[in-house]
């Protein structure tokens, strides 16, 4: 599997001396959107030295790009979009392809909203749902 970032493509191949580091966000990183002490040095240190990271979560229910600009401004650090893997990133690659115009029930905060933007187009969240039945 290759990674790639704005800056660099890791790729696990080029031997033992590469590494690349899979950062869970809530209760690791930061306490409700507040830097756990040290976590903000440790960001700025991997990308002074150009190792890899992204940041993953089991939180949900907003884009990729939101949640970038929210850990930006957290760790005062440029994090793009594809350095954050939420719980439904999946299912732009895995998903969508197989049921871009199928109705699709989405459970979760806000997630009719964010399967639509991937382009679930016809996808409804339950609330959604609810409201109409």
């Amino acid at each position: 599997m290759v990674m790639t970032t704005q800056t660099q493509t890791f790729d696990p191949n080029d031997g033992p001396r590469r590494l690349a580091f899979i950062l869970d966000i809530d209760g690791c990183l930061s306490n409700e959107g507040v830097p756990i002490a040290g976590s903000k040095e440790a960001l700025l240190k991997l990308k002074s030295q150009n190792i890899p990271f992204v940041f993953c979560t089991n939180g949900g229910g907003q884009l990729e790009s939101t949640r970038a600009a929210k850990l930006s401004k957290t760790f005062d650090i440029a994090i793009s979009p594809e350095q954050v893997i939420l719980s439904h990133t999946p299912l732009r690659s895995e998903v969508v392809p197989r049921f871009k115009n199928q109705r699709v029930l989405i459970v979760g905060e806000n997630c009719g909203e964010v399967a639509r933007a991937y382009g679930l187009t016809k996808a409804e969240g339950l609330r959604e749902y609810g409201r109409r039945h």
